[in-house]
């Protein structure tokens, strides 16, 4: 396999961490903040779906940067 073919997979198990671990920071925040006591717990779906777009935002720029690489176009000045 080649190499960008590597950084694809680390970037796609990179963004399976990010959604988790998105998904665990807004849920946490949201519950010590506006969570009280006694109440039933809020759906988990919004903060899935917050996790999700964390992962998809980093995925976008990490595949934006594969494919402007500054090494691979070639300048004026270049032989």
């Amino acid at each position: 396999m080649e190499e960008k073919e590597w950084k694809i997979i680390e970037y796609v198990i990179e963004a399976l961490l990010i959604w988790w671990l998105g998904y665990l920071f807004l849920y946490q925040n949201y519950l010590l903040h506006r969570w009280h006591r006694g109440l039933p717990l809020p759906s988990r779906w919004p903060f899935v779906v917050g996790g999700l777009a964390m992962a998809l935002a980093f995925l976008a720029y990490e595949f934006w940067k594969i494919e402007k690489k500054p090494g691979e176009v070639r300048g004026a000045g270049e032989g």
